[in-house]
């Protein structure tokens, strides 16, 4: 069993699920509040610069487009099964749960921690079409463990490094007060779940991914 298959058969326990539901919360009625007020009272967009680079690796215009003209690459140009699917498979993980946090976001309506700034607005509005009412789930938080997890399943033997380079990537999503606390924890718990069904699925059709990627 892998890291990833390890950490999703553990996430989807009942009284995980429960207790991780319960955080977030909790985290919405109590945490995100005084978490955004006091990264705010930092200013890190300025103090600490590089987190604003740190914080670009989970744009989702940096792998979707880009993933997709690689999978075409290694289908026509230089042809190669193995990473033809493995691009695929990547592309998959970041454009499926984006497509499905567009949908949450526009259909929940969540004030980003800037209204809460500047009008005071906090909480759940509905549907919205404008991104200032787009804060949960965290789109960038999706892509970018979208990304690790994939990166997981194909190269497990890496896997507690993609890991830790997504969870610091979502930091600071937080720490930039671009989102509450709770829009990445319930973006990376529902991009594991979706990442982790497209996995199985995959698996049990026998497509996209190789063998040696469906041989643990």
């Amino acid at each position: 069993m892998t890291p990833f298959e390890r950490l999703l058969k553990i996430m989807i326990k009942p009284y995980v699920l429960m207790s991780y539901l319960a955080l977030i919360i909790l985290s919405i009625l109590y945490a995100d509040r005084p978490i955004a007020y006091y990264f705010h009272a930092f200013n890190f967009h300025w103090g600490l610069p590089f987190l604003k680079g740190l914080t670009l690796f989970g744009a989702s215009i940096f792998y979707i487009g880009p993933l997709f003209i690689l999978a075409l690459y290694f289908r026509y140009v230089h042809v190669n099964k193995v990473w033809e699917k493995r691009s695929w498979f990547l592309w998959l993980c970041v454009f499926i749960p984006n497509s499905i946090c567009l949908l949450l976001k526009i259909g929940i309506g969540r004030a980003r921690p800037d209204l809460l700034f500047k009008e005071h607005l906090y909480g759940f509005y509905g549907f919205k079409t404008h991104a200032p009412y787009w804060s949960f789930p965290s789109g960038h938080t999706t892509t970018v463990m979208g990304l690790m997890f994939g990166l997981c399943i194909l190269f497990p033997r890496y896997s507690y490094a993609y890991l830790l380079f997504g969870v610091l990537v979502v930091i600071t999503r937080v720490m930039l007060t671009h989102h509450y606390l709770s829009d990445v924890l319930t973006a990376g718990y529902l991009t594991l779940i979706e990442v982790g069904l497209l996995y199985y699925w995959l698996k049990s059709k026998n497509r996209l991914l190789d063998k040696q990627v469906l041989k643990h």
